[in-house]
């Protein structure tokens, strides 16, 4: 077998876990201090270009919730296929999604270039936000086309059992995104100063790399289970997979988007200084817990190798598994925010007044990874076993609570941003208790049908 794919239907499940997630979790975690670098850089450029890259950063979740409809469903489709042996089935499978990947993320881009002045219009009223926003928003939109090839490619391969190479592009990219920005953004060297446009070029840049690495990998030939490309798998099944289990995932990382929509209007009453509070703040928390989202991507690697090899033991062992691991991380993250939000916060504020603004965004917000922990392994597994309807319901719920919250009782009575935090992590532990609860159901259900026709033959 090559090195760099895995049968997970075998094999103790911590160590999967472990040999899956720990790769990711590096190449993640040097992202994260690209991030935060990035982060810094613009904030030399002056608080209304903080504010301008926070608006922009709520339309990530667009691109994620494209690219979920997409890669969920592929996910649960190739990895499924992958547990059964059907290497054929999963090969079409990805070809298929990868051609729709990329007419759809054309089209998103070209929306998103056009539409970039009417965008960040709905969350700032301050003309030199609006203007760096809009900067770039333009450049950032090509993003849209490359973020969301590479989420259907990253996706495929781990279904595959390959966590090894997406982790080495991410790498690649992430160190070239980081060279890229101080030289883009000031100007050093030959290099023009570009200031915003500098950091919106070195993603694009960096992402264009990447796509080209996966273009290498896929035409190399890398075993029998190795990912390919194959004649694409067009099926009516296919189609309702892809209604079934991605629309409702791509709903989903939708609602994520509304959810931090919800808090930057919000805060426009406000002023710049609690948009820039909101976005870098809310940029620290998305870089806190990647780490989080590897472990639950491993989780429903697992699980649907699994579930195509009917065995609901080692699903229900990788999803306790996982379950704790994420708990204790953040345990231990929560704590550190709150008591070193004024730490955190220079990485986005220079001023005393900013600083203030971080230490109380951290304490009212940082609570709401102990939310995540509880609902990302039930919603990556639900996924992967073909049942995105579920923490979609979930996902709902949290966004009825937080806009009856928000817009119904603490903007009504001007109680400030505080509370608006706070909502916003109130509104987690709801959707965190949902998928708990429904992912129990699903398990339980399984066992029953397994155990059934275990009878039966």
């Amino acid at each position: 077998m090559h090195i760099s794919t895995r049968d997970l239907t075998s094999g103790p499940i911590p160590q999967h876990l472990v040999s899956l997630t720990v790769p990711v979790v590096g190449a993640m975690l040097l992202q994260s201090v690209y991030a935060l670098v990035d982060l810094a850089f613009v904030a030399r450029l002056g608080k209304e270009a903080v504010a301008g890259l926070s608006v922009c950063l709520q339309v990530f979740f667009v691109v994620l919730a494209l690219g979920q409809v997409l890669a969920v469903s592929a996910l649960a489709g190739i990895s499924q296929a992958y547990g059964s042996g059907k290497f054929k089935q999963a090969w079409g499978l990805f070809s298929a999604f990868l051609l729709i990947s990329i007419g759809l993320g054309l089209v998103a881009a070209v929306g998103a270039f056009f539409g970039a002045d009417t965008y960040v219009s709905w969350f700032t009223d301050d003309p030199e936000t609006h203007r760096q926003g809009t900067i770039y928003f333009k450049i950032n939109a090509l993003t849209f086309f490359s973020q969301l090839v590479l989420i259907v490619i990253g996706n495929a391969f781990r279904a595959s059992g390959d966590f090894i190479t997406p982790v080495k592009l991410m790498v690649v990219g992430v160190l070239v995104n980081l060279v890229l920005d101080p030289l883009l953004i000031f100007g050093l060297g030959p290099f023009p100063r570009m200031e915003i446009a500098g950091a919106a070029w070195a993603t694009v840049i960096s992402q264009c790399i990447g796509l080209a690495g996966y273009g290498i990998y896929l035409l190399r030939d890398r075993g029998e289970r190795g990912l390919r490309l194959g004649a694409p798998a067009w099926s009516k099944r296919f189609f309702l997979h892809l209604v079934t289990r991605g629309l409702p995932a791509g709903l989903q990382f939708l609602l994520m988007s509304v959810v931090l929509g919800v808090v930057l209007v919000a805060m426009k009453p406000h002023g710049a200084l609690w948009t820039a509070t909101a976005g870098g703040g809310f940029r620290l928390l998305q870089q806190a817990i990647l780490p989080m989202v590897a472990l639950g991507s491993s989780t429903a690697a697992i699980a649907g190798q699994n579930f195509g090899a009917q065995i609901p033991a080692r699903i229900r062992e990788a999803t306790t598994t996982a379950s704790r691991w994420m708990l204790a991380y953040s345990v231990v993250l929560c704590v550190l925010l709150m008591v070193g939000g004024r730490l955190f916060g220079r990485l986005f504020a220079d001023t005393p007044t900013g600083l203030d603004a971080a230490v109380l965004y951290f304490y009212w917000s940082a609570p709401q990874l102990l939310g995540f922990a509880v609902s990302f392994v039930p919603l990556f597994v639900l996924q992967a076993l073909g049942q995105a309807v579920l923490p979609l319901l979930a996902a709902l719920a949290r966004m009825a609570l937080l806009v009856a919250l928000v817009f119904g009782l603490i903007v009504p009575q001007d109680w400030g941003p505080a509370m608006v935090f706070g909502a916003a992590t109130v509104s987690t532990y709801l959707e965190a208790a949902l998928c708990r609860w429904f992912l129990a159901k699903k398990l339980e259900r399984i066992e029953q049908e397994h155990a059934a026709a275990a009878g039966a033959s």
